[in-house]
């Protein structure tokens, strides 16, 4: 049997070649077009490296002198307080002093006049017919007493020296310690002891036998 072939390839099947991928790297026979990459690449990356340093030093310095301005500022607020504070310490020491010599002065002046005072009340509360023989201080401030020795013509008169002592606001308690009759020079009069209590002006006096 002949067989003919008729086809033009002369019989050869054609075969379907599948396309070829390349990449071409920089570098690698590129050309010039490589070489351009890599130079763009040499001059951008240190670019990019100088500013993003230059960028956290500016950072960097900007912090550091808010915070030294911040210490700063902390360090005057605590010398002014400081000095608040010593010059608070030392008006209320002068405060302390001043009161305290101020109670002295007080202590001292409310003392000087006691006596006389307290000489002047029974004075002004003697009675008519009543004399007096001793006058003295038994206590000493606060709580001064004063011993009175007298003569009087009558008890009625010892009761109405009493009476006197206690309506004055210098004078908390008279109290009679005793009384007895005697003759002076032949006549009959009435001896008696009393025993005052001086109050303090600001104190409300109370009376008392």
């Amino acid at each position: 049997m002949i067989e003919v072939n008729l086809h033009p390839s002369g019989g050869r099947r054609s075969r379907v070649r599948a396309p070829k991928l390349s990449l071409n790297l920089p570098g690698r026979g590129g050309g010039e077009g490589g070489r351009d990459v890599w130079t763009t690449v040499a001059v951008v990356v240190p670019a990019l490296v100088i500013l993003v340093v230059g960028w956290l030093w500016f950072s960097t310095r900007s912090e550091r002198s808010a915070l030294e301005e911040q210490i700063a500022v902390a360090v005057q607020d605590s010398t002014r307080l400081a000095d608040l504070r010593a010059l608070s310490d030392s008006l209320i020491a002068q405060d302390a002093l001043i009161q305290e010599r101020l109670r002295l002065v007080k202590s001292l002046d409310g003392g000087r006049f006691v006596w006389p005072r307290m000489l002047d009340e029974i004075s002004r509360a003697l009675p008519a017919y009543t004399w007096l023989t001793l006058v003295r201080r038994d206590a000493p401030l606060p709580d001064m007493r004063v011993q009175v020795d007298g003569i009087a013509a009558n008890p009625l008169a010892i009761t109405r020296f009493v009476r006197n002592l206690q309506d004055s606001p210098y004078i908390s308690q008279a109290r009679i310690m005793g009384s007895q009759q005697e003759l002076i020079e032949n006549v009959p009069a009435q001896a008696f002891r009393l025993m005052l209590s001086y109050a303090s002006p600001e104190e409300p006096a109370t009376g008392g036998s």
